[in-house]
């Protein structure tokens, strides 16, 4: 594997601390109050270093879910899975547990704006949480445990609508209930995990 530069390394940073930074200014004061310039004048860069990381503020909602993707899959490889069952129940608990720790306004925000993004990552098949699901159910069809009704790549996309379906009512239940449990308790109701 080729090494970093030292110029990579601070880029890395920098874009690190920007999405940092914006997304505690989204979360404090929510995503339409916060300009670019807060951002900037916050993490003490120039505007032009801003748009040299990011096209525009809507970038940053799609690189904070790869960025929260990133942390779940952290969490999951700690873990170890007894089955397919624990594979999808530690996967899909942990990335509800990421949200609230998140909280719902901040959510909602995300949410409400990942609508006018052109490059829907929370869609690709290509995301890893979609990956590690499908290789979960490959998991439990191939042991035998999970029937071969639908295939794995059906089962995930399923599993993912449900997802995006109970964070979405969380949302407009401002954070009401436990969305780990209810992400688990619906996926249920389509595969045996609980």
């Amino acid at each position: 594997m080729k090494r970093l530069t030292k110029r990579q390394k601070q880029a890395i940073a920098t874009k690190l601390k920007i999405l940092e930074i914006a997304f505690g200014l989204f979360k404090s004061k929510g995503y339409d109050s916060v300009k670019v310039q807060d951002i900037c004048s916050a993490a003490d860069i120039s505007v032009g270093a801003f748009y040299h990381h990011f096209t525009s503020k809507l970038e940053i909602i799609n690189t904070g879910y790869e960025q929260v993707d990133a942390l779940l899959l952290e969490r999951y490889a700690s873990k170890t899975h007894a089955d397919y069952r624990q594979m999808i129940s530690d996967l899909m608990g942990e990335g509800g547990l990421l949200l609230e720790e998140l909280g719902w306004p901040f959510v909602s925000e995300v949410y409400k704006n990942l609508i006018s993004l052109d490059n829907k990552y929370t869609l690709s098949e290509n995301r890893p949480v979609y990956l590690e699901l499908k290789h979960a159910l490959k998991c439990g069809m191939d042991s035998g445990a999970l029937e071969k009704t639908l295939s794995p790549d059906v089962l995930a996309a399923t599993i993912m609508r449900l997802s995006r379906g109970a964070i979405f009512d969380w949302c407009l239940n401002k954070g009401t209930y436990k969305l780990k449990n209810r992400i688990l308790e619906d996926i249920n109701l389509v595969i045996p995990i609980l």
